[in-house]
């Protein structure tokens, strides 16, 4: 992506996602710690919950992946060392992507 701007501002929209999903991620972590093993399974097999969830990894992942290419644009001064580590980013955070939704689908899918 090439529009500093567009990326800008997806960054912030991302994080504006983030800020009250963290707090409902902290928030339910803490009241897992108490459940025991069928409470949690009923937790992560509601639909609610995993889409939260899911909302918030997605979410999370591409905000670091934002602002992990900022910092290789900024900080890395060979072009092809620029592009290579960016190209990494990318692989790392799509198939991380993947692999969270194949998860996620056959939790709430079982």
């Amino acid at each position: 992506m090439k529009n500093y701007s567009t990326k800008w501002i997806i960054q912030r929209i991302t994080a504006l996602i983030l800020i009250p999903l963290t707090f409902w991620f902290v928030y339910n972590c803490l009241q897992l710690a108490s459940f025991n093993y069928d409470q949690t399974k009923a937790f992560f097999f509601s639909k609610l919950n995993s889409s939260l969830y899911f909302i918030l990894i997605i979410s999370m992942l591409y905000h670091a992946k934002l602002g992990c290419e900022t910092i290789a644009e900024d900080y890395v001064t060979s072009q092809k060392l620029k592009n290579i580590t960016k190209l990494t980013i990318s692989i790392l955070t799509y198939a991380l992507m993947i692999l969270v939704s194949l998860s996620i689908f056959i939790l709430v899918a079982a």
